[in-house]
């Protein structure tokens, strides 16, 4: 159609955004046998074919028929294939189709199978990464102090449920990402998933004799996106929050957390750093005491990440002046585009961790109430809700400098008192803000 190729399922709904096997008799000569990727608008893409798998031919003996036995097998054989064909509504054009194509519509899953290989979560699902007492906090039904009373973690990860029937095997596609599904098992965790996202996926099904594929979507809630690093305490994403400019904060730029060495807390150490590789974090920006450690530290996120040691204050040492400097330092750091994604920490991620986090979503316009609500999060790891009385310090010092919001006030602290420079501020802006 239009000089382009859609593969158009039943109903006239379109393959889009992942791979699909074309077989021969469904192309009407235009492609050949195998496998090809389409595009989010349907738009098959060049260059993306693929070979198809070898497939175990069952060959048969030849048999010797009478004429009259010859001529009936044939013209059964004759009769199914022309009912087959009458009724076959998958069809493949690089022209105008009689019937309008839904270039909009959703496809869930393409299988020229009477019987689905398997079976898959609901089309478009509405998926919560956060536990029961946090979905009901983002649903207005409890508080988030009466959430970190029941001190259980606020992560969920997201669990793709399905049933596989016996002798298939299923690969799943997910975020560049390729997982296998157990035979044995009806669900697969899947860990740090972005929110407020529509997320595609396919899964392709084989078994001795056939492989399909099939698609679909889900959606994860609009909620903070909590992180998990196995034997690393208070983590999330500082991203997902609408500022009081009418701009979201990105995910993915700056992940907050505990120590990951063990340096201090010996329990607190990364585990298995192949968790963190999907972030590809370039900087580890350590708001610890420099002194902690002598010789050549190399960070638990990898070698090449850069690391430095800051000796932050928190809380109403901001406000003294021999920390001006660490300050600057920090903004300055966080202003240089070259060190993202980087994660921030200090060794529980709350108090200097918090103070910092709590300064820079002032800069990118986040509300006081969400930066309260941020910094709160805190209490499901360390000292429960009342952690958050600690920043009536940081409230106080600021109220003191000119500005109708708090967001007016931390830049008039930022660049005024502290000296950091507006371009940088700027710069912080253009990074993180969509």
């Amino acid at each position: 159609m239009n000089g382009k190729i859609y593969y158009a399922g039943t109903g006239g709904e379109l393959v889009r955004n992942h791979h699909k096997t074309v077989h021969r008799d469904m192309s009407h000569g235009i492609l050949k046998r195998g496998v090809y990727e389409f595009d989010e608008d349907g738009v098959l893409i060049p260059g993306t074919y693929q070979k198809p798998k070898n497939k175990k031919r069952v060959f048969f003996r030849k048999l010797r028929l009478t004429k009259k036995k010859r001529v009936y097998l044939i013209g059964t054989v004759a009769a199914m294939l022309l009912f087959a064909v009458g009724v076959s509504a998958i069809k493949l054009r690089d022209h105008a189709p009689s019937r309008q194509i839904q270039i909009d519509s959703v496809v869930t899953a393409e299988s020229n199978q009477s019987v689905p290989l398997i079976e898959l979560p609901p089309e478009g699902e509405l998926v919560w990464l956060c536990s029961p007492a946090m979905q009901a906090v983002y649903e207005g039904k409890i508080s988030l102090e009466d959430a970190v009373k029941t001190s259980g973690s606020p992560y969920r990860p997201y669990v793709f449920r399905y049933r596989l029937p016996e002798g298939n095997k299923a690969e799943l596609k997910l975020s560049g990402q390729v997982y296998e599904l157990p035979r044995n098992r009806t669900e697969l965790e899947i860990n740090n998933l972005e929110t407020d996202r529509t997320y595609h996926y396919s899964v392709t099904v084989t078994n001795a004799n056939l492989e399909e594929t099939y698609s679909g979507t889900f959606r994860t809630a609009d909620t903070n996106r909590f992180i998990t690093f196995t034997g690393v305490r208070n983590t999330r994403d500082i991203g997902g929050y609408e500022t009081i400019y009418g701009k979201r904060v990105r995910e993915g730029v700056l992940i907050r957390g505990g120590e990951i060495d063990g340096l201090v807390e010996p329990t607190y150490f990364l585990e298995n750093p192949e968790e963190v590789e999907a972030f590809g974090f370039r900087t580890d920006l350590d708001l610890r005491f420099a002194d902690l450690f002598s010789g050549n530290y190399i960070s638990r996120l990898g070698k090449g990440v850069r690391h430095s040691f800051y000796t932050s204050p928190s809380y109403g040492g901001i406000f003294a002046k021999g920390n001006y400097s660490t300050i600057k330092r920090i903004f300055t750091d966080l202003a240089d585009a070259n060190n993202y994604p980087m994660y921030l920490h200090c060794t529980y991620g709350a108090d200097r961790t918090g103070t910092i986090v709590f300064l820079l979503q002032g800069v990118l316009g986040v509300s006081a109430e969400d930066m309260d609500f941020e910094y709160g999060l805190t209490g499901f790891f360390v000292n429960g809700y009342e952690y958050a009385d600690n920043l009536d310090s940081v409230h106080n010092g600021l109220a003191g400098y000119p500005g109708e919001t708090i967001n007016e006030q931390i830049e008039y602290y930022l660049t005024e008192i502290v000296g950091v420079p507006q371009e940088d501020l700027d710069s912080i802006r253009k990074i993180f803000l969509e």
